[in-house]
């Protein structure tokens, strides 16, 4: 038994990162001699353990042939002859197709190190084109590391995937995988794919990218993520058609959708005049500060753009989304029945939110006086 650590550890390495995560390939062995030293197998299709102690996978050396379509469409061998050499020969593109023994020698058949140095993004083999995910992870390589290039050849075989229709066959849960991942780098990645005419089969939602907004300073990534697809995505029913079809998660979705429907009427918001209580009033229950989470994610996109907003203006929408908030019913109020209660609420709301208008008014005319 052989053990190698492989992928993206080694490539992250050599590129001077973080090593977040560690893979291993183990060459010369069998599910059986795993299983005794303490390992628990997880996978089915080709055996993939996880390691008593570190928690870390530990998948059996293995080659691949294509039998059907989409990612899934392989038949594998992981019988204990297959070497490092040919488990490294399946992988994607040659700056992942390195590996390190035992000793910390590395095993590099594909010439990745240099690619690392030259900057480019190769295919490993012709044998690329027969899985359409390598196309979108290729499209987060890129938009990861901004300065590589993707060879001519490569493209070419990218080019051959989306004409071949494979495309259509990945499942919403691993597009939405390479989303996720991309991250902050989510921009790039759209515009790489649109690039390669791959858009329209993955993101038929998606017309042209037009900037709207940044996210805030220390976001949550799903908040990264939402903040990006607003800006590629014009319309709220492109966005819900999005979201759903790719099985997005509800709290992404969800500050997607507010995003939409608010933040030009936020952003441009100034108080001239009580009278507009009513329409001020539908914008604050809009934002619904009962969602707490979520309003500050989109608290922090509003306050972290290059906007020009009155002076004032977190104050004001804060303070006014406090005290509506904060209103009570009187104890006599709550004895009457739903529909009265409903009318003494929202009559209350609007007198909250016609006074709160009225005294940044009078501020601002004591402070120009």
């Amino acid at each position: 038994m052989k053990i190698y650590l492989v992928g993206g550890a080694i490539r992250d390495s050599l590129l001077g990162q973080q090593v977040k995560e560690r893979d291993w390939v183990v060459v010369g062995s069998s599910p059986e001699e795993m299983l005794k030293k303490k390992f628990k197998q997880v996978g089915k299709d080709f055996p993939v353990f996880i390691h008593p102690k570190t928690g870390e996978e530990y998948a059996l050396a293995r080659t691949e042939r294509k039998s059907g379509h989409g990612y899934t469409g392989f038949d594998f061998d992981t019988n204990p002859n297959v070497t490092i050499e040919e488990d490294l020969s399946r992988r994607d593109i040659t700056i992942n197709a390195i590996a390190k023994d035992e000793n910390g020698k590395l095993v590099d058949p594909f010439n990745g190190q240099e690619d690392i140095k030259n900057k480019k993004i190769r295919h490993v083999s012709n044998a690329f084109s027969e899985d359409p995910l390598r196309v979108l992870r290729v499209a987060r390589f890129y938009a990861r590391l901004q300065n590589f290039e993707v060879v001519p050849n490569t493209l070419k075989l990218i080019g051959d995937i989306i004409e071949s229709g494979e495309l259509e066959f990945l499942t919403a849960e691993r597009i939405w995988m390479e989303i996720y991942k991309s991250d902050e780098y989510l921009n790039e990645f759209f515009s790489f794919l649109i690039k390669c005419n791959a858009g329209k089969v993955l993101f038929p939602e998606i017309k042209n990218y037009n900037f709207k907004c940044f996210y805030s300073n220390n976001p949550k990534k799903l908040d990264v993520i939402a903040v990006q697809i607003y800006n590629w995505i014009d319309s709220r029913s492109d966005i819900v058609s999005f979201s759903d079809r790719l099985k997005i998660p509800n709290e992404c979705r969800d500050l997607t959708l507010l995003l939409n429907d608010c933040f030009n009427d936020f952003v441009s918001y100034v108080p001239k005049s009580t009278d507009e209580a009513k329409k001020l009033l539908s914008l604050i229950k809009k934002l619904d500060a009962r969602k707490k989470s979520r309003l500050d994610s989109f608290m922090g996109c509003v306050y972290n753009t290059d906007i020009n907003l009155f002076d004032g203006h977190k104050n004001f929408f804060e303070s006014l989304m406090g005290n509506i908030m904060n209103y009570k019913l009187s104890d006599k109020d709550q004895s009457k029945s739903g529909k009265e209660i409903k009318k003494i609420i929202e009559e209350a709301h609007i007198n909250i939110t016609r006074n709160h208008i009225q005294g940044f008014l009078d501020k601002h005319k004591q402070t120009n006086t």
